[in-house]
């Protein structure tokens, strides 16, 4: 538990922090924008994401612009696996 707690922590440290440097906002669960997401919130946001693969070909369905810069924002490591081309 303890170490999901860390996670969890590192994870909206990260974002939040990235937010700041780049001066940019994520819509919040009432979709006004805010600096300071919950990583609760961008985790259920990432939920209706889903990898679909026919063969050996890969596509991300429903990822969306915000998605995106979510993705963006958490760094590199996080961009490589998530956005597929």
């Amino acid at each position: 538990m303890a170490l999901t707690l860390l996670v969890y922590s590192l994870g909206q440290r990260q974002l939040r922090a990235q937010l700041a440097q780049a001066d940019a906002t994520v819509l919040d669960q009432k979709q006004r924008p805010t600096c300071k997401p919950t990583f609760r919130w961008i985790l259920q946001t990432f939920q209706a994401i889903y990898l679909v693969s026919m063969g050996s070909a890969q596509q991300v369905s429903d990822l969306s612009e915000e998605h995106s810069k979510i993705i963006r924002l958490m760094g590199f490591p996080a961009y490589r696996y998530c956005l597929l081309n």
